[in-house]
Order: C-alpha cells, then sequence, then structure tokens
C-alpha cells in the first residue's frame, strides 16, 4: 500500500481474515476484537468501556469528543481511555473496500505494572488531561499487533504468547506521545485502588504493614502509592494504619479488655510505642481512658462533653 510499510499489508490480511461479517468480531482472545463497515456509517453513539488501542488497517473513520475531532486511516492509531463518551462515523467504506480496524484492551494494572518497571525513565509530565490520542502508528507497534493476531489461531500461543505482546505494546505505548492517555487512564483507577487499600488495611490492621507492600498489592510504585494516597485519605499511608489500630483498641477497651493487653492485639510490637500513640491521638494513656470510660459508665470520654 502506497506510503506504507509492507508490515502494514500484512496486518490489513489478518484482520481481513477475522472480520469477516460487518459490526464488531470478538476474536479467540478476550480484549482483542474487530469492526468492519462495508458502507459509511452516520455519526452515532459510541463509548470505550475500557483502556483500549484501535488501529485501522482499512478505511477512515472519525471520533468526536465534543468540539474536539479526531481522524484516524491507515498508518495511524487511536488510544481511547476508559468510561469515554464519544461520537464516532465511518467516513470511507463500501463492500469492495470495507473499512476495517482491530481493538486491543489495555488492561490497567499492566499500564501500572510497566509504569513501575519505568519508574527510572523520563516519562514527561502528564499534561492537560485528554480522553483520547491519535498518533502515527510506529513499526514496533505494528510489528506487535501482526504478531498478536498470529498467535490467536494456536491455542498454545493464544494463551502463552498473546499475554506478553499486550504487555509489549503497553510498554511501547508509554515510550511514544500516547504516554500521557495512558497514565491519565491509570490515575483514573486510582482512587478506587485507593479506597480498595484503605479497606484492606481495615481488614488487615494487626498484620505487619507497610508502603512497599501495600502499593506492591496495588500495582504501583511506592512513592506514587503513597502521593495518591494522602490525596485520598487525607494522611499517609502509615499513619491511616496508626488511626484504625488506635480506634480498634479504642473499642477493645470499650468492650473490657484491660489496657495492658490492648496493644498486642491491635498490633503494635511494643507497649510503650503503643501508649505514646495512644495518648498522643486521645489525649490521656489507654490505662487512664479505660478508668475513666469505668467511672463514666461504660460510655466513651468524648460522651461526657456538654454542648
Amino acid at each position: 500500500m502506497d506510503g506504507l510499510p509492507r508490515e502494514h499489508a500484512d496486518l490489513l490480511a489478518l484482520v481481513a481474515r477475522h472480520a469477516t461479517g460487518e459490526g464488531r468480531i470478538d476474536s479467540s482472545y478476550p480484549g482483542v476484537w474487530f469492526w468492519r463497515a462495508d458502507r459509511p456509517v452516520a455519526k452515532r453513539k459510541s463509548q470505550a468501556l475500557t483502556l483500549s488501542l484501535v488501529t485501522v488497517v482499512q478505511g477512515r473513520k472519525e471520533a468526536s469528543f465534543g468540539e474536539h475531532a479526531l481522524t484516524y486511516d491507515p498508518g495511524r492509531y487511536l488510544v481511547l481511555t476508559g468510561e469515554t463518551e464519544f461520537d464516532s462515523s465511518v467516513l470511507e467504506a463500501s463492500p469492495e473496500r470495507p473499512y476495517l480496524s482491530v481493538c486491543v484492551a489495555m488492561p490497567p494494572e499492566v499500564v501500572a505494572r510497566t509504569l513501575i518497571a519505568l519508574a527510572d525513565s523520563d516519562l514527561g509530565p502528564v499534561d492537560e488531561p485528554v480522553p483520547a490520542f491519535v498518533s502515527r502508528l510506529d513499526p514496533s507497534v505494528l510489528g506487535a499487533l501482526c504478531r498478536l493476531l498470529a498467535a490467536l489461531d494456536e491455542p498454545a500461543e493464544r494463551a502463552v504468547l498473546a499475554p506478553l505482546i499486550v504487555e509489549e505494546i503497553v510498554f511501547r505505548l508509554l515510550r511514544s506521545e500516547a504516554a500521557a492517555v495512558l497514565r491519565r487512564a491509570v490515575r483514573r483507577g486510582d482512587e478506587t485502588r485507593i479506597q480498595e487499600s484503605m479497606a484492606f488495611i481495615r481488614a488487615h490492621a494487626t498484620d505487619r504493614l507497610t508502603v512497599e507492600g501495600l502499593a506492591r498489592r496495588a500495582a504501583m510504585s511506592p512513592s506514587h502509592f503513597a502521593h495518591r494516597f494522602r490525596a485520598v485519605a487525607r494522611v499517609s499511608p502509615m499513619r491511616y494504619v496508626k488511626h484504625v489500630r488506635l480506634h480498634e483498641a479504642r473499642t477493645l477497651l470499650l468492650r473490657g479488655a484491660r489496657a495492658s493487653e490492648v496493644a498486642g492485639q491491635v498490633g503494635y510490637a511494643s507497649a510503650s510505642h503503643f501508649t505514646r500513640d495512644f495518648k498522643s491521638y486521645f489525649g490521656v494513656p489507654p490505662a487512664e481512658y479505660a478508668r475513666r470510660l469505668h467511672a463514666a459508665g461504660d460510655r466513651p470520654v468524648e460522651a461526657q462533653q456538654t454542648a
């Protein structure tokens, strides 16, 4: 094809072999699907449910985000962030030369894991947020797409190689102009993962918890996890752990536990450390707090305040 690398003809042949009917055609691998249109399609509402790479191999399409329109055709790709609504229209298609494209979902956890691996690389800042991005198709991404589609037919290659090739595509896009869109898509999922981390802390407060371990569980780098955690919870991860433990200690005291036993029950290795933290947070040492509770008829100290 004029002006396009030889590999593009290979990709076109692979897509055409799978896209045998109009509309969306799912492949044998979850997260890879095809689109075919035999005639132009008027503008209609569309939605991207997940972060995805859309590569047109024949025909031309337009996606509109408000007043911002993006046109993509062979040799260019579109990256869409998840949960994005837009208007789309097929501009060029015919029965002889149908519109054909391949779509690859990029799991946010794969993007996050790759970002951690690239932590020492200069990926540049995340500029003004955009819901989509169009760019020229890099030969390395084109080659990876060809290998991904070629792996779909053989069960062993599909199971073993396809996930690795998707990771390669994510890696290469993170080292391209599309990096900011991928990073923004992961950031949009940060709040949910931080909330999940907070729930995990509440359920496992007595365990030995570290920022590194919590970040690993959330598929973030420790520094990014700590930054995003503070933005959501308004305190650092370990301070949140401490607050959860201290509130659990107060609950145990309310239930009649002995102050000398509570430290170990809420995850403190040092009783003196627990006493210092408790006094700093509640204003009195745990033993004194328990004594006041008993004197007040098992009501919390705060309940004795008057309006």
